[in-house]
């Protein structure tokens, strides 16, 4: 085998040595000089090689110039490929340009890391800095546009953190250093929210949160979060802790800012109560109408919650316009719900608003007939056919009075109510029961009856009216042209105004005025209109003709009595008795106290028109010593009206005529001679004189229906009060 492959050696060797050198003698001349130092060996093509031939005329010179032409092609056919001597590729080194402006250019490329931190720390801002050896890597950097030397750290921070580094500022000395190896007893942390930028290098941040929990941030975060941030949470004190450089803990802190909101005062809460549905029910109808369920188009847009307690449902929502679309919904479920289970008895709790649960309580007991289209009257004690006796009792009887008093409610339990008077009744048994504590109604009813109830209750259970009262009691004496009484100064003309007045009380045939009194029996009255009655009396006052008594005003409800009193309590013996079983006669007084002075009771009752019909009793009382008899007990003079009156709302009525006359005769003298029988006369004299009064009172009544009329009596009455500083 060995034997073989040398006689194959030696047969190939010979062959190949002479190809070589006649490729060599054929190759043509190529200017090979190389400017940049050799030829690289990736540009020679040898199967573009090309065998020389000789010329022609030099054939005939061979045989004696034979040996110098091969060593001359052979010197010109020598090829050389230099090489570079480098087998390294070194780093290069960055550019920096300062502009006039003292802005600053960068230009790195594939430049260390470590020479990248040098230039910007040390060369651009003069400041040290420490790094770990196991920071590596390159950097390439070429900035469009100058840079500022504010912006240098932060894009230094940036190039550290694509090569896995980090920036701590350490006394005013950078440690950069892996990031993993950043925060373990490197870094102190801080607390709070800042308004001032965030220091360049690697910090910490602690944020307490607010509004929002902790772990529900944590949530919102860390998608935002870079990959050498650090985000953690510590539930129990509900806060953050944030790490990374100021660039990336400021755009985190915002992200909280933005998130970290009161979150219930931009909730919009309703809660609609139900009347003939349950609250589990139409909390499915609900979800399945607006689709607020799961993979709902509006999930976690509203929530609606049963409340079992109050029969109703609690519907939140960040959109304050849903609330009013859910509770249409609501309304129009709950209705169809009422006409399914129309029958069915059910409880409710109706709040009674502005009248008395007793009384609603009692004029819905005269609700009662067997046909609704056609109510009977009935007597008290009947009951209609066909219906079932009714009771109306109370859960604490009181024998004295025989009716309730203060109990916890009154109940009607009825099939058809029956208490007198007119009444509607229904088919199946309702049961009313008045709450006098908590001013409530409890009803048990079906949802057909408890709509017809509370339609009624809607119509009793509204605001009550009020009425102020101003009233002015006057006593005009009468002298001069008043000397006939206020009636013939009216009607002679006399006072230069004209009103409308009768004697007995009536209204004038035209009715002008629009006031008249309901009944007669007082002796006058005068209606007229505030300002020409004052100005009247003003004037008669200038001549010290009338006497200011008493000029009260009272706020009292409509349909309810106010009494107005200014005066004493004077001591009236009623019964004198003696004792005759003993020795020692003993006389004993039956002593009564009577009201003297100036007492108004009105009860005023308005209309829907706005006439104002009110109930006067007016008494004034002068208390004088007893002449007629020797029983030693005041003698009590009254003058007293009593009458029912109407007038129109913010109108003057006035009501007068009960004149009074005091005669008095005196007689003086010489003393001891003017009382001698016959001559006394001649030494003295005797003076008489009549004083007559009239009682006048003017009444005022102004309908006060809400909060804006009772404002402006309000401000009235202070610009009345402001007037009086003048005169003080």
């Amino acid at each position: 085998m060995n034997v073989q492959k040398a006689k194959i050696t030696n047969m190939v060797l010979p062959v190949l040595l002479s190809i070589l050198i006649s490729g060599c003698a054929g190759v043509a001349k190529r200017d090979v000089a190389d400017q940049g130092g050799g030829i690289p060996s990736g540009h020679l093509d040898l199967s573009k090689s090309v065998v020389a031939q000789p010329p022609a005329e030099s054939t005939a010179q061979a045989g004696t110039d034979l040996a110098p032409s091969s060593e001359k092609q052979k010197k010109d056919t020598t090829l050389i490929f230099p090489g570079s001597g480098k087998f390294l590729n070194p780093t290069k080194t960055g550019r920096t340009e300062i502009t006039p402006d003292g802005n600053i250019t960068l230009n790195f490329e594939n430049t260390d890391i470590r020479e990248v931190v040098k230039v910007i720390l040390t060369d651009q801002l003069n400041l040290g800095y420490v790094i770990d050896p196991l920071v590596q890597g390159g950097v390439t950097l070429q900035t469009g546009k100058p840079l500022k030397k504010d912006d240098l750290l932060p894009t230094l921070e940036m190039l550290l953190r694509m090569n896995g580094a980090a920036m701590i500022n350490d006394a005013g000395v950078y440690r950069i250093m892996p990031i993993p190896n950043a925060m373990a007893g490197n870094l102190s942390a801080q607390l709070g929210y800042t308004s001032q930028p965030l220091p360049n290098g690697y910090t910490v941040r602690i944020v307490p949160l607010e509004f929002i929990g902790a772990a529900e941030m944590e949530t919102i975060l860390k998608p935002l979060a870079s990959d050498g941030s650090v985000v953690r949470v510590d539930v129990t004190r509900n806060l953050l802790i944030l790490a990374g450089t100021g660039a990336e803990l400021s755009n985190l802190i915002e992200t909280i800012r933005v998130f970290d909101v009161d979150w219930m005062s931009g909730l919009s809460v309703g809660f609609f109560p139900l009347e003939y549905s349950k609250s589990a029910d139409m909390l499915k109808k609900i979800h399945t109408i607006i689709g607020a369920g799961e993979n709902g188009p509006i999930q976690g847009l509203i929530k609606v919650l049963p409340i079992e307690s109050a029969n109703g449902l609690l519907v939140v929502t960040p959109q304050k316009r849903y609330l009013d679309k859910i509770r249409v919904w609501i309304e129009r479920l709950d209705s169809i719900e009422a006409q399914e289970n129309s029958e069915e008895q059910q409880f409710y709790v109706y709040k009674v608003r502005n009248g008395e649960a007793v009384k609603l309580s009692e004029l819905l007991s005269q609700l009662f007939s067997a046909d609704e289209a056609a109510p009977k009257r009935t007597t008290g004690a009947s009951i209609s056919p066909g219906q079932q006796p009714v009771q109306l009792t109370s859960s604490d009887s009181d024998a004295k009075d025989g009716g309730s008093k203060k109990t916890s409610g009154n109940v009607i339990a009825s099939s058809s109510l029956n208490v007198g008077g007119d009444s509607v009744a229904f088919s199946t048994p309702v049961k009313i029961v008045a709450d006098e504590t908590r001013n409530l109604l409890l009803i048990t009813a079906s949802a057909k009856q408890y709509t017809k109830i509370q339609k009624v209750l809607d119509k009793l259970d509204i605001t009550p009216l009020q009425v102020l009262i101003e009233a002015t009691i006057i006593e005009v004496r009468l002298q001069g042209d008043l000397e006939y009484g206020l009636q013939w100064f009216f009607r002679g003309g006399h006072s230069g105004y004209s009103g409308s007045g009768s004697l007995d009380g009536t209204l004038d045939s035209t009715g002008s005025s629009g006031l008249g009194g309901i009944f007669p029996g007082f002796n006058y009255s005068l209606i007229d209109s505030v300002g020409q009655v004052r100005a009247v009396f003003s004037a008669l006052a200038e001549d010290t003709n009338v006497k200011v008594l008493s000029s009260p005003s009272v706020m009292v409800l409509d349909n309810q009595q106010a009494r107005i009193q200014v005066g004493d309590q004077v001591p009236i013996a009623t019964q004198q008795q003696q004792d005759t079983s003993t020795s020692t006669s003993t006389i004993v007084n039956s002593i009564q106290y009577r009201d003297t002075g100036i007492v108004l009771d009105v009860k005023p009752r308005v209309t829907p028109g706005g006439l104002v019909t009110m109930e006067v009793e007016q008494e004034v009382s002068d208390v004088s010593a007893t002449q007629s008899s020797t029983l030693d007990s005041p003698t009590i003079s009254t003058r007293k009206i009593t009458s029912t009156v109407a007038v129109q709302n913010g109108h003057a009525i006035v009501l007068g005529g009960l004149i009074r006359d005091r005669s008095d005769n005196s007689q003086g003298g010489v003393p001891g001679l003017y009382k001698v029988p016959v001559l006394g006369w001649l030494f003295g004299q005797n003076s008489s004189s009549t004083d007559r009064t009239e009682l006048v009172v003017i009444l005022v009544p102004k309908v006060v229906a809400g909060s804006d009329d009772s404002s402006r009596i309000v401000e009235d009455f202070r610009g009345r009060l402001k007037g009086l500083k003048g005169h003080f």
